[in-house]
This record gives C-alpha cells, structure tokens and sequence, in this order.
C-alpha cells in the first residue's frame, strides 16, 4: 500500500511538474534571446551615440572599452566600407563589406544571426549608424557568439530541471510520511490480526487512524470476542463432558472390579476384565478428546517448562510399562533445556508418544532430546514394523487407523502430538528409524534458557 501510494502520488506530482516546466523552459528560453538581443542593440546604439559625439581619432579607444564592458567584438566601418577600428586588433584599411554595415550606412538598424566560418559558430550581431551633422558618417557593429546565449540558457534549463526534481523529491518525501500516516493503522490491525489466534484477548485500538480504519478495529474486537466466546464454550463443553461421563465410568469401573473379586466363575471375571479394559480405554479416548480441545483453544500456548525434566519423569513413569512388555527403553536426554509449552501439554506429548512407540515396537525404544538451532527436537523411535513413506504424514490426521494399526487405538494420539507442537509453534512428522522401526520427530520453540539440572 505504501509503494502504491508513493508511487501514484509521486509520478502525479512528477506529470504536473513536467507539465509546467516544460512550456516555462521554452518561455525562459524565448525571453532570455529575446533580452539577449535586445541589450545587445542597446549597447550598439550607445556606442553609436559615444562615437557620434567623438571625433573619428577617439573611435578606437571608445570600440575598446565597449568591447571590454561587453564581451563583444566592436568594428567600426567609415562611410566607405573602409575598416577603421577593431576591438580584435584585425588588419585595418580594408574593405569591411557586410550586409549589416550596408544596412547600418543606410540609416537602419540591422540585426540577424550568420554562421561564421572563422569562429566555427553562429554569431549574434547588431549594426547601426554613426550620425555627425545629420549624416551617416559610419557604422558600428557589435557582434557576439551565439554559443554564450546557449550556454546561459543550458544553465537556466539546468537550473530549472533540477528544480522540477527537488519538487519530485519533496513531493515523494510528502507522499512517503502521508502513505506511513494511513498505513501504519492498518500495519498495527494486521500485526493484531496474525496474533490474535494464539491469544484472542488482544484488541484494538478504536481511536487510532482514520473513521474507515477505525470501523476496520471495532469489527475485528467484535469477532475477537465472539471467537473468544466460542473457543471458551467449547472448551467448557469438552470439560463438562468429560466430568459428567468419567463420573459414571468410574462407578462401571468399579462395580466391574468389583464383579472380578467376587465372581467364581472364570468366564463371567474374563468378561469383567475384559471390559474393565474397554471403560479404560473410552476414559483415555475422553482424556484425548479434552486435550485436544484445549489445545484448540491455546491452552498452554506460551508457558515455557523445564523440557528435560519433563521427559526424564515421564520415562521413569513408563519404564515400568516397558520393563512388563519385555522392551529396552534407552533416554538420550540433553540436560537444560526449555520449550516454550506447557508442562502439562509436553508430559501428555511424550506419553502419546511412548504409547504409540510400545504398541509397535519388538525389543527396543529410543528417546531423544536436544537442541538444534532456534528449536528443541524431541524424537521417539521404536524397532517395529514401521510405516510406508505414503502413510507417514496420514498417521497424524485425527481418527486415522491405517492397515497396520493395531487393535484398541483411538488414532487420536499422534493428532494430538502433532497440534499440541503446532500450538506452541512447532510440529510433527515421521520418517524411518534407524533402529528399523517409525521415529516420530516433534519440534518445540526454544525457550532460550541453559539451567543445569542437578546439584
């Protein structure tokens, strides 16, 4: 916007300018010729007039300190075209046969511009007649090249082009600030517009910029509090939700137990068991389903939490799991190091990812953590099976079961890894493990700080 403002107004201001100084170059020129002839007769008839009233011994030194004062060459010719003086000190005694002398020793005043073969230029001259006693007794001419004239009127065109530019470059200054002035409003809604998804109780100002702008910011804080609104009803519903079903599905859970202790019979403690199972894994489905509400409402977005002890807690946490499933779980955990998440979200992350990683692995599970560059990479490995490349970026869609997934899953896990990460302003994806398996790779931002951690 500020380009196109800068542009327009400048190019305007640059046509207008052209516009007037244009024919005001031509009138400059026309008027400084026209002055330029006109002094230059003025002084050929003061210098007639001088040496009218001097007798003819006294003409040279008159034609000397007119051609000092001017600048001009002053010949004077007498009434029979004879040379008599010559400010440039050329051979006298000879005929001086000019048109404008013959014009001059007429009575008139002669004036034209004639190429000159000696000089190499046009020459400017004015002739005109010596009167003693009522007679034309000779003729002065002075004469001037007419490259000085051009060389004034080149300094004046110059002159004047450099003012049009001074006029552009102002003009552009002006429109600059002016184009600054209207965007700047609309720079700072923007601003507000690419962070109101991670915080949605950011405004703006209504009483800055013009009425239009202005307009623009109360219709953006009107959907920023609308979106608020829902984003915290549906996050209340998933809460809602989640107590008035996990409240009921604790009471099944416990009369189920309650079935396996007391039952005799074998078959009725399996079926027990069995669906034991089955509530724990519709309350662990609710867990993802409120987890991943929150955090499309950005809860947690922008905590910072001590990564390494996160991940080192929670692989102690399952390391019980791993030890009863017959599986290495090897930690490669770089101490000190922040993300920018939630605790809460980051522990949810890595259990996800333990989960997914025992349910596909053979013998072995690798966790990594450390730093690269501007964000922290938290890595999950396993030996199992692993995925084709065409399925890895399908795994982290919600509710995505592929053919090799193995029974009792959500496929809501990896979705929830993966948009916890992006609400924080990292990611997610998967590629081949070099322990032969799937490494599912997460990215979170770097909180910038190096805490050791220990004594």
């Amino acid at each position: 916007m500020i380009r196109r403002l800068l542009i327009a107004m400048t190019a305007l201001v640059a046509i207008v300018a052209a516009a007037l100084a244009i024919p005001l170059g031509a009138i400059v020129s026309a008027d400084q010729r026209a002055a330029f002839v006109r002094d230059l007769e003025v002084q050929t008839l003061a210098t007639a007039s001088m040496l009218a009233s001097q007798r003819p011994g006294q003409w040279s030194a008159i034609a000397e300190s007119t051609a000092n004062a001017t600048g001009a060459r002053v010949v004077i010719v007498d009434a029979d075209r004879q040379l008599v003086s010559d400010s440039d000190d050329s051979g006298l005694d000879r005929l001086f046969d000019r048109p404008e002398i013959d014009a001059a020793l007429a009575g008139a005043l002669a004036s034209d511009v004639r190429r000159s073969q000696t000089l190499g230029t046009d020459l400017r001259f004015v002739a005109a007649p010596v009167v003693q006693d009522l007679r034309t007794v000779a003729a002065v001419r002075l004469s001037l090249p007419e490259g000085a004239l051009d060389a004034r009127i080149s300094r004046t065109m110059w002159w004047l082009a450099a003012f049009v530019v001074a006029v552009i470059i102002a003009a552009g200054l002006i429109a600059w600030m002016l184009s600054r002035s209207i965007a700047a409003p609309l720079r700072r809604l923007a601003d507000l517009a690419g962070a109101l998804p991670d915080d949605l109780s950011l405004r703006a100002a209504e009483s800055d910029g013009p009425r239009e702008v202005r307009a623009v910011a109360h219709a953006l804080n009107e959907t920023a509090v609308r979106l608020s609104g829902l984003v915290d009803r549906t996050e209340q519903v998933a809460v809602d939700a989640s107590h008035h079903l996990k409240t009921p599905l604790t009471g099944v859970r416990l009369r189920l137990e309650a079935i396996e202790d007391i039952t005799e019979q074998d078959d009725v403690r399996e079926q027990a068991t069995a669906a034991t199972a089955e509530v724990d894994r519709l309350s662990r489905r609710i867990d993802q389903v409120l987890a991943l509400a929150r955090t499309d409402a950005g809860a947690h977005a922008g905590d910072a939490c001590d990564a390494s002890a996160v991940v080192e807690d929670r692989i102690v946490a399952a390391s019980v799991v791993a030890v009863e499933r017959g599986l290495q779980l090897e930690p490669r955990i770089e101490d000190g190091v922040y993300v920018a998440a939630g605790a809460g979200m980051l522990a949810r992350a890595i259990d996800e990812l333990l989960g997914n990683a025992f349910a596909y692995a053979t013998s072995h599970v690798r966790v990594s953590l450390h730093r690269q560059g501007e964000l922290v990479q938290l890595i999950v490995e396993d030996d199992g099976q692993g995925l084709p490349e065409a399925e890895r970026a399908a795994v982290f869609d919600r509710f995505h079961r592929g053919p090799g997934a193995v029974h009792g899953g959500s496929g809501l896990g990896l979705a929830l890894v993966r948009e916890s990460a992006r609400a924080c302003g990292g990611d997610a994806w998967a590629q081949a493990s070099d322990l032969g398996g799937l490494a599912v790779h997460t990215s979170w931002p770097d909180a910038g700080r190096s805490v050791p951690i220990g004594p």
